[in-house]
């Protein structure tokens, strides 16, 4: 794909965001301006993704709507483990179990919206069919001790947790035993293991190891997307999408990993407050 396509998909996958944004709550709006954790950046790219699109006090107003759910979201985390559990609701169950069928395992493709530890904590127990049939990889992040804390609830919940590196053969071990493997992968990649490709019409490092993994398994990738709605959370399937597979790896690296972030950027754009806008995502190196 041509530095022109792919900024003309980039556009054409922001010229027009449908979404609706939930208002800021007083302890967002306080947040916001006194406690700016990290202000300059989820303006600066709120800027990059929607400035097209939205004016600045429209940019501003998602900004108080984010530290709003970031509050919320670390309220949750923190107090899941004795309070009373946020109802999930799962929709497309059948698109997981329609593609086990095949016997080729699943991948899922995710990024941080939403609750996204504590709806998939939930989310599980409805379907204990899949209790230690499901692995997500999980990259080094501090502090230690919150990852520590992390990594313990999805084990208690049956998760299987890999390590984000050095872990392709034991991937393509699971999905050749027909279990399903996450990729939360929207975050900044080094460029030794990513594409640059485009993120909200912008080029962004993003790793290849999902699309390398596809390829090399022949596992369908479904989107997931997360989210919080009035009175619970959302889990959410998406219909499987079409791989690129032609005679050319790294052509097919880099289209296929340019269309799970069009998935991602569909994803955020129903709830854009909902997404870790905070995070560096379109560093250069």
């Amino acid at each position: 794909m041509s530095t022109a396509e792919n900024r003309n998909l980039g556009r054409l996958a922001t010229a027009a965001p449908k979404f609706r944004v939930n208002d800021a709550s007083l302890a967002g709006k306080i947040a916001y301006a006194c406690l700016p954790l990290r202000q300059n950046i989820v303006l600066s790219n709120l800027q990059l993704a929607f400035g097209e699109s939205l004016n600045d006090a429209e940019i501003r107003h998602l900004a108080r709507a984010f530290y709003s759910h970031l509050l919320r979201s670390l309220w949750e985390f923190g107090t899941a483990s004795f309070s009373r559990a946020t109802p999930v609701r799962v929709e497309n169950p059948e698109i997981a179990f329609e593609a086990l069928q095949a016997r080729s395992g699943l991948l899922l493709m995710a990024g941080h919206t939403g609750s996204w530890g504590v709806t998939l904590e939930t989310a599980i127990r409805q379907y204990p069919e899949f209790r230690d049939r499901i692995s997500v990889l999980v990259r080094q992040f501090r502090p230690a001790w919150l990852r520590s804390i992390f990594v313990a609830r999805l084990k208690r919940a049956g998760i299987n947790v890999l390590a984000k590196r050095r872990s392709m053969n034991l991937i393509l071990q699971r999905l050749a035993e027909n279990q399903v493997v996450g990729f939360v992968m929207d975050q900044h990649a080094s460029p030794r293991e990513a594409v640059r490709v485009n993120f909200f019409g912008r080029p962004a490092w993003t790793f290849r190891s999902l699309a390398v993994v596809a390829r090399r398994s022949g596992a369908p990738v479904v989107p997931a997307a997360v989210y919080r709605e009035q009175g619970c959370h959302v889990f959410r399937l998406e219909p499987p999408l079409m791989q690129v597979v032609t005679n050319d790896f790294e052509h097919d690296i880099r289209v296929n990993t340019q269309q799970y972030n069009h998935a991602l950027e569909r994803i955020i754009q129903r709830h854009p407050e909902q997404w870790i806008w905070n995070h560096r995502r379109w560093k250069e190196g």
